[in-house]
């Protein structure tokens, strides 16, 4: 009964309870448990009694090698019972050596577990002894329930060790990484975190699939562990972040110059597929502070000196400081105030136009949030969205979003009963993956009357290309809607024409980064024309965003690209400045040819 209840935290208390009761169950004059390390090829002694006193040391029955000598290479590989005689002979000279003891008369059961010998059960007789049928048979009822003890003790261990443990790198996870670091806090010890993130992962992750990302981050995960000082902990967070938490620091300069170390362990290259690739990484450092800290505050103050470091241009340390805490405060409030625009109808549509360059015709409206703060007016999207995302608000914004602009629509299609653009709504990763996005969209477009033809869904490369299977369910959910997909932002990823000619994606909008450079560099002439060509090819729309000037916008249809949108045509404008172009349909073309706004010219001209 004791040995079924026994669980990894009185094991070894079990086992010297049960090698007691069998030595006096046997009246032998030793009992004693071995394990088997495989991995170092040794018999380790795990449990004896009688307990030896005056040991030598070392002990030369704690560790023994399998190939010390024929009596242990036997007890490696077990599989039936061990009896005096020509089998226990050999074992004479190591009892002798740690016991004085010539006369030994001995026996060993195997404890047999996942068809390998996890270790012997063994007794001995400082006398003369015939061990019967029966007392081995009863020894290897024995040796049954200790292997049951250990199978149950090693199932235990590796639950708590799943949960505790990354799966993919062997580090610990988050939940070990709040313990440890709550566990030094208390403590009193002086600990730096230093939450370390690796650059533009995600790019090339993407490029060169999720395999070769998965090798890349076990590959760092190795090199920082063995990194590591005796006191120092290494963790990863997930995706591309791994945790440092760092004793006895003395200074700010300190903890930079191990940084900047471990920098560069990670900078070192990596052999993926017979290549060579270098990844640089980004580190936020948090020290301990003179006043009470927990541990959730010390990983908020590294993650917003990492966000320093990257908006510092990468590859460098920060170290959280008065100027950060005042960022970080800002950014609390930012996130307060966000919660209570949501909840409070803080949030408002713009949209803008898009046209054919070549005629002026209205051919969609991309609906674009903006917040209306009560103190700094209104705030665009670039300037919220970030802290939206890491708090995980973007889904509630975005569900608010393409709500209120299928009701929009919905106004406009019974004010303008003969208009026929599309509505372009954006979503972030988050909501365009989420399980009922689908139905979320269906319901929106019955509920506001919207053939699903007038609406088009805007996503990333990056998201298509994270994950593939669920994107392309949901994708074909869209079409079966009749809802259009447009890829935003086309070129920064690395979508395949084969991962485009697969899913049902409709429209490229090309990123303003390389538009607006097609007019003098090459570069971005040559990859929008490859693009436009590539869109060409598969019957897919073009779309041109960014658009600043009227030598752009000629390059573009020279190019072959009759769609744009940008503020040479519109800045971005809420409903009621829209009125004159929806009725209205199109702009007049000089107004582009004047280089004034489609806005200013209809609406005030």
């Amino acid at each position: 009964v004791r040995l079924m209840s026994a669980s990894s935290a009185n094991r070894q208390e079990v086992l010297d309870w049960t090698v007691k009761e069998l030595c006096e169950f046997l009246s032998t004059d030793v009992a004693f448990i071995r394990r088997n390390d495989h991995v170092r090829g040794l018999s380790i002694m795990e449990a004896e009694w009688p307990v030896r006193t005056d040991v030598p040391n070392p002990d030369p029955l704690a560790e023994v090698p399998f190939d010390s000598d024929p009596i242990f290479g036997a007890m490696r590989d077990l599989r039936g019972p061990y009896l005096p005689g020509v089998d226990f002979d050999e074992y004479l000279a190591h009892v002798d050596e740690a016991t004085g003891v010539e006369d030994v008369f001995g026996a060993a059961v195997p404890l047999l577990m996942h068809d390998q010998t996890w270790g012997i059960l063994g007794f001995l007789h400082f006398d003369k002894h015939t061990w019967v049928q029966a007392e081995i048979n009863a020894l290897q009822a024995v040796a049954s329930l200790l292997v049951q003890l250990q199978a149950r003790i090693d199932a235990e261990e590796q639950t708590v060790f799943n949960a505790n443990h990354d799966e993919l790198t062997g580090l610990p996870n988050r939940r070990a990484l709040i313990h440890e670091l709550v566990r030094r806090i208390e403590e009193g010890r002086d600990t730096a975190v230093m939450i370390i993130d690796l650059d533009r992962f995600k790019v090339m992750n993407d490029f060169l699939g999720h395999a070769s990302g998965d090798r890349l981050l076990v590959t760092i995960a190795d090199r920082l562990r063995t990194s590591i000082r005796a006191n120092d902990f290494a963790a990863r967070l997930g995706g591309d972040e791994f945790v440092f938490l760092v004793d006895q620091i003395t200074s700010e300069m300190e903890i930079l110059a191990t940084s900047f170390r471990l920098l560069e362990v990670i900078a070192q290259p990596v052999d993926i597929h017979g290549q060579m690739f270098s990844h640089t990484a980004s580190i936020g450092i948090a020290l301990a502070p003179d006043s009470n800290a927990d541990a959730v505050e010390m990983l908020g103050w590294a993650d917003v000196a990492l966000y320093s470091a990257k908006n510092r241009g990468r590859n460098q340390a920060v170290v959280f400081d008065a100027q950060l805490r005042e960022v970080a405060t800002e950014r609390s409030e930012l996130e307060l105030s966000l919660r209570d625009a949501i909840d409070e109808g803080g949030l408002r549509l713009h949209f803008q136009p898009e046209v054919d360059l070549r005629t002026g015709r209205l051919l969609a409206l991309e609906a674009l949030v903006r917040w209306e703060h009560p103190v700094r007016g209104m705030i665009p999207a670039a300037e919220f969205i970030t802290v939206a995302e890491e708090t995980g608000l973007i889904v509630h914004i975005g569900r608010w979003v393409f709500a209120e602009a299928c009701r929009t629509m919905a106004t406009w299609r019974e004010t303008y009963p003969s208009s026929d653009f599309v509505l372009r709504i954006n979503m972030s990763p988050a909501e365009f993956l989420m399980e009922d996005i689908v139905e979320f969209v269906e319901e929106c477009l019955v509920l506001n009357g919207i053939p699903g033809e007038r609406v088009c869904i805007e996503i990333t490369e990056y998201t298509v290309l994270d994950k593939p299977d669920k994107t392309a369910k949901i994708l074909l959910g869209f079409q079966a809607l009749g809802v259009e997909v447009a890829l935003d932002d086309f070129g920064t990823g690395f979508a395949s024409m084969t991962e485009l000619k697969n899913l049902p994606v409709n429209v490229l909008k090309l990123d303003l980064s390389f538009v607006q450079g097609i007019t003098h560099d090459i570069y971005d002439r040559a990859i929008v024309e490859s693009i436009i060509r590539l869109g060409n090819a598969l019957s897919l729309k073009v779309v041109a965003e960014g658009i600043e000037t009227t030598d752009i916008a000629d390059k573009l249809v020279d190019l072959g690209c009759q769609r744009g949108q940008g503020y040479l045509i519109s800045r971005p404008v809420p409903p009621r400045e829209l009125e004159n172009i929806l009725r209205n349909g199109a702009i007049p073309i000089e107004s582009l040819r004047s280089k004034k706004s489609l806005t200013d010219h209809v609406v005030h001209g």
